[in-house]
């Protein structure tokens, strides 16, 4: 779904518009639009009316993108998707607001939908994508977090939104919260830590887009580093107090490897189960329906190829 318009959607007949339009925002128009992607397949089984779908599709690139501005506002970030971030080019005060500007959009977007079910998911989706902005400041030594809270962490920040893209649908067909909107619920949050934990790992990937040990060099959170603090806590201090990564020796690397090693494995788990969720979502719609689910599989293989 890459047909939302969103460089015009996001400003249309505002005040902003006036002042920002000669700013180029690719950072937040030229994402991979994962997200509507995978609310539009779903609609596609509850036969969503085009127009609905894309109106959907927008109120979920507005609230990811909005946290994406208001994450580069926390982290002090000067790129986004290879353009610079929002703050970089305007200030972090506006930006702020602009992040707030589009949360308010998507709402108001929302609300055309006269759907309570809806609206109190997304507000939810909204409730969690703070607390896990929240637990992800608190939590500065990726080498202390246990895996619960870094599971936690990965479904409020990332799966909440992946969550509320596959129920979306559902819920704007008038369905209500039955055994296929709990399938929906944990497959979205499942794909919210298959992506999280992958996204981690491309970390120490030295051929992927992303600069090298970057989470190493900055303590980030980060499922990798994790493992090494709960299998090896001797070495945090050292890990810790290295520049880089590549000050490491080579039995620290290893270390490294075997914690990729686990962190793969558990991707795996997660993926796995995913399947199996839509396997038994399969019951749930008709036969012609099922391209759809393939497609999924095809988009969840392609989140998962980044690392394997």
């Amino acid at each position: 779904m890459s047909d939302l318009d969103l460089d015009q959607f996001y400003f249309q007949d505002s005040f902003l518009k006036e002042h920002l339009k000669d700013y180029n925002f690719d950072g937040l128009t030229q994402g991979k639009y994962l997200r509507s992607r995978l609310l539009e397949l779903f609609g596609d089984l509850y036969d969503l009316p085009k127009d609905k779908c894309k109106s959907l599709g927008r109120i979920v690139e507005l609230v990811h993108n909005a946290t994406l501005t208001h994450d580069d506002v926390i982290d002090h970030s000067h790129t986004r998707r290879g353009s610079p971030s929002v703050p970089s080019l305007i200030n972090n005060k506006k930006s702020v607001l602009l992040g707030d500007y589009m949360l308010a959009k998507a709402l108001h977007e929302l609300s055309e939908f006269k759907n309570t079910n809806l609206s109190a998911e997304l507000t939810l989706t909204l409730k969690d994508l703070v607390e896990g902005e929240w637990i992800q400041y608190e939590n500065t030594n990726p080498y202390e977090i246990s895996k619960n809270l870094y599971t936690r962490l990965a479904i409020k920040k990332t799966g909440s939104l992946f969550r509320w893209a596959l129920i979306a649908p559902h819920l704007a067909a008038g369905k209500n919260q039955d055994s296929t909107y709990e399938l929906l619920v944990e497959l979205g949050e499942s794909l919210g830590v298959i992506f999280q934990i992958t996204d981690d790992l491309i970390d120490f990937n030295k051929e992927s887009k992303k600069t090298y040990g970057l989470d190493f060099k900055n303590n980030n959170i980060n499922y990798v580093l994790h493992y090494i603090g709960t299998s090896n806590p001797e070495v945090k201090t050292k890990f810790l107090r290295a520049d880089t990564i590549n000050d490491l020796e080579k039995s620290d690397f290893e270390l490294i490897d075997k914690s990729i090693l686990r962190s793969k494995n558990d991707v795996k788990q997660y993926v796995d189960r995913s399947k199996e969720i839509l396997e038994d979502l399969k019951g749930k719609y008709t036969q012609n329906k099922h391209t759809s689910l393939l497609e999924f599989c095809s988009i969840l293989d392609l989140v998962i190829d980044r690392v394997f």
